[in-house]
């Protein structure tokens, strides 16, 4: 029988792990916290770096975007720009047929209404050649029998044109006509103003007709 002291060294040895086990134990906590993990913060952090590099570096401009026209406050369709009503900012995305010069669009009028801050483009105001009826229209100057509800009209609007007989019957010669243009309101004040309209094509001469005799009339749609 093995002295009492030799059996308790012995049991001590066989209680501690064995060479192979300790070495999958080394393995096993390098592989969860060991140079993988490491490896990736380090590019984690050299990313970090070469980003705030470009964007200390990128030009002030490219962030803000591209210098264009914009409206300065609100208007109604049919105002005429003056120096006051734009102004010069920058925009991203630039929308197509931004205008980038302002001195284009003075005395121009609006097709339709703004707000403030929006990019003027070119089909926001009307042709500085003369009023774009669209496709499959015709521009058509009509002197309407009231003439005071020219004051009541806006370029954009649309009306029903209605010719009136002398019975008193009406007939629709065209249900959708826009307003293109309104005559500016002369000198010695008169109401009699012609205005332009975009008629379909297919009625455009028996408009023409019906305005020669002054018997035009328009209806709100």
């Amino acid at each position: 029988m093995a002295p009492f002291g030799t059996q308790r060294s012995r049991g001590a040895r066989d209680l501690q792990p064995r060479w192979h086990e300790q070495l999958r134990q080394l393995v096993a906590d390098r592989r969860r916290g060991g140079r993988l993990p490491r490896t990736l913060r380090r590019v984690a952090a050299c990313a970090l770096i070469v980003a705030a590099g470009v964007i200390a570096l990128w030009p002030p401009g490219a962030a803000e975007g591209e210098l264009v026209v914009a409206f300065s406050r609100d208007l109604a369709v049919g105002s005429t720009l003056q120096a006051a009503d734009v102004e010069i900012v920058r925009s991203r995305p630039i929308p197509d047929g931004a205008i980038r010069d302002p001195t284009t669009v003075l005395g121009r009028e609006l097709t339709s209404r703004a707000r403030r801050g929006e990019v003027v483009t070119d089909a926001r105001l009307t042709d500085p050649l003369g009023p774009d009826p669209g496709p499959g229209r015709v521009a058509v100057p009509v002197r309407p029998a009231d003439p005071s509800i020219i004051g009541l009209l806006g370029t954009g609007m649309h009306v029903a044109v209605i010719t009136v007989s002398e019975d008193g019957s009406t007939a629709a010669l065209a249900q959708d006509a826009v307003v293109l243009a309104i005559a500016a309101v002369t000198e010695r004040g008169s109401t009699d103003r012609p205005i332009v309209l975009a008629v379909p094509a297919e009625v455009a001469d028996q408009v023409v007709a019906a305005a020669l005799s002054g018997t035009i009339a328009l209806r709100f749609t």
